[in-house]
């Protein structure tokens, strides 16, 4: 990792610094193109010290985060069986949330943070990691592609009162009867 990075797990003590990174790389990542009050109402909603505290609670979910000299600048939330957003793929790990502040893209993390999810897949025994990304969303769509990612579905969701679209994106670690993807 660069200089000045580290990789740990957050405490049920840093459920508020979680919370606020996650609201910070949210709003930086969907403000543009989204409703603000609609965008305000969700990560007051979503976005809270509890909310956070229950996911860093939950033995089906995996939080990292990335400080930067002791500074939160980045985190991967992954999921297993019930804990998945979508049904049906127990036989995947969810990477539920990747973001790196803005000041912070370009510098690996967000690979660094996806290479992680893959060892933990790797881990457990799973087959791929998978994710939703929004549709209007470019530039993680391309940067997915180019690390051998690929679409397999899509879920519909509502998003204030705008209907929203993610694509769902799959990256086998191992091909179905062996043999390592790379």
């Amino acid at each position: 990792m660069n200089a000045g990075y580290t990789v740990s797990r957050p405490t049920l003590a840093d459920a508020g610094a979680v919370a606020e990174l996650a609201a910070a790389t949210f709003v930086e990542t969907y403000a543009g193109a989204n409703d603000p009050a609609s965008l305000a109402e969700h990560v007051r909603r979503t976005f809270t010290a509890d909310a956070l505290a229950a996911q860093l609670s939950d033995s089906r979910s995996e939080l990292h985060w990335v400080l930067h000299d002791g500074v939160p600048v980045a985190y991967l939330q992954v999921n297993t069986a019930g804990a998945q957003t979508e049904p049906g793929y127990e036989d995947g790990l969810e990477i539920q949330h990747v973001y790196v502040l803005a000041a912070h893209q370009g510098t690996g993390l967000g690979g660094r943070l996806l290479d992680l999810a893959g060892s933990v897949a790797r881990e457990r025994g799973l087959a791929y990691v998978w994710l939703g990304v929004w549709e209007d969303n470019p530039k993680a769509i391309a940067f997915y592609e180019h690390i051998g990612f690929e679409v397999f579905g899509e879920h519909r969701f509502m998003f204030g009162d705008e209907p929203q679209r993610d694509l769902l994106m799959r990256r086998w670690l191992a091909r179905p009867g062996g043999g390592q993807v790379q």
